[in-house]
């Protein structure tokens, strides 16, 4: 007797041949039906199993959809610490490479971490950790993002600062070890959409970055086998830097007596940085993502050491008795050691040919600003023009 599982059901009566398609017809002794009886059942079954199980393991190694942890970067941020960057945190995608650091490797932890949802590009947030270096730029577009008068200093006696679009922290000396005259810090930096330097910072976000960066510095730390936990940092934190109303023309930057000789009244307002720290910045004139002047000192020793090479060898040498330094059509460095160790002073203007002013403003403000720190008189010789080395 046959089996009536083999027998046709009366309701799945095939077509006549001449109605049926050509592709059904070629295909039906090999019907998917007829696949799944038997012992293929079972099988296929447990593949297809298998099959998302797989694409489940796929999307938790990529942190997407429903299997993403609560936590991300490395495990050091939880979806509430998002909700100052992002609008809907718990959408939010993590794309992650592992902080790396072997024993003999010269260039210190590495590792990435960028975090992305449906607000597109311009809200994407990248976290870095990464040793600061000449050789890899870090004295150039590093050093304006994130040494701009827009970001305030850590304080507490860390080497950091934070804005409402960028942060970095520098982890401790003793993490790591002390870098070289040559090597800046290792640190841990996030940036989110493109750099802003035309608006008045948000102290709301500002905190949320401020907050964010000492938690991944923590968790890289304790990943590195360090010790130490750098508290809360919002509460120490002065108010956010705003563009300044009342400055004189014999005072640019609130530097009393600094003065490119002309009695006229600034057409912007500066930025200056706000707090005690590693750098004081002023920014004049910001339009867009680069300030036309910019006026900065590097107090910080271990700061100081992304700038050596440039003073070193940028333009034309500039003399004195302690230091050295160089000036080029746009850019005027120079490096000297100060109460606190190794200081650099630079001034960039960014207006075309504008070397008259570079002439005038570079030796006047590193002499106010060594008289300032207590490592002056100090006295700059310029290269004649046209001079070469």
């Amino acid at each position: 007797m046959s089996s009536t599982a083999d027998e046709p059901n009366r309701h799945e009566q095939p077509l006549p041949a001449e109605r049926e398609p050509l592709s059904e017809r070629r295909l039906r002794r090999w019907h998917w039906r007829r696949l799944l009886r038997g012992r293929v059942r079972p099988l296929l079954a447990a593949g297809l199993a298998g099959m998302l199980l797989g694409a489940g393991g796929m999307a938790w190694q990529t942190q997407a959809g429903p299997f993403a942890p609560d936590e991300v970067c490395w495990g050091a941020l939880s979806r509430d610490d998002l909700a100052t960057t992002f609008r809907k945190p718990e959408d939010v995608k993590a794309v992650e490479a592992p902080v790396l650091h072997g024993g003999r490797s010269t260039d210190g932890p590495t590792g990435s971490c960028q975090l992305t949802n449906s607000d597109g590009d311009a809200w994407a947030l990248t976290a870095r950790v990464h040793r600061l270096d000449d050789r890899n730029g870090d004295d150039g577009q590093w050093a304006d993002e994130f040494l701009s008068a827009r970001l305030t200093p850590l304080g507490g006696g860390l080497l950091g600062m934070a804005s409402d679009n960028r942060a970095w922290l520098a982890l401790p000396d003793g993490c790591l070890g002390r870098p070289s005259d040559f090597e800046g810090p290792t640190v841990v930096d996030i940036a989110q959409g493109s750099w802003i330097g035309d608006m008045e910072p948000r102290t709301e976000e500002r905190d949320g970055m401020a907050r964010m960066v000492v938690k991944l510095g923590n968790k890289v730390s304790a990943d590195l086998g360090c010790t130490g936990t750098i508290a809360d940092p919002v509460e120490r934190l002065p108010k956010a830097a705003r563009y300044t109303r009342t400055e004189k023309p014999d005072a640019l930057c609130g530097i009393k007596g600094l003065t490119l000789g002309k009695k006229r009244k600034p057409n912007h307002y500066p930025m200056i940085t706000d707090g005690h720290g590693p750098v004081r910045t002023c920014d004049r004139n910001v339009t867009g993502s680069q300030p036309e002047q910019r006026l900065m000192t590097v107090e910080d020793p271990r700061l100081a050491a992304i700038f050596t090479r440039t003073a070193l060898y940028e333009g034309d040498r500039v003399r004195s008795a302690v230091g050295y330094g160089g000036l080029g059509p746009n850019l005027g460095v120079f490096r000297t050691r100060c109460q606190a160790g190794e200081t650099v002073f630079l001034v960039r203007i960014n207006e075309g040919e504008m070397s008259a002013d570079l002439r005038t403003l570079f030796p006047r403000y590193v002499e106010a600003e060594a008289a300032r720190l207590g490592c002056g008189p100090l006295k700059l010789t310029l290269p004649r023009p046209g001079e070469v080395r």
